[in-house]
């Protein structure tokens, strides 16, 4: 069980190195058992973030800043 939390681990820490640029994430969970860890503002506006998980997070591309 300790190998499933610490990949489950190092998997955050990868999409928070991914993703932690993009505009629209204004908030990456520390809990690595929640489903949607992403707080995105890009169809809800600044004050009300949407819950995303990482494979819409990584989907949206917007990370990536072009």
């Amino acid at each position: 069980m300790d190998e499933l939390l610490e990949l489950k681990t190092d998997l955050r820490r990868l999409t928070v190195e991914l993703i932690g640029k993009c505009k629209y994430c204004s908030l990456i969970s520390s809990d690595v058992h929640y489903k949607t860890p992403i707080y995105c503002t890009k169809f809800t506006g600044d004050i009300h973030p949407t819950c995303v998980d990482i494979h819409t997070c990584l989907a949206c591309q917007e990370y990536k800043g072009t």
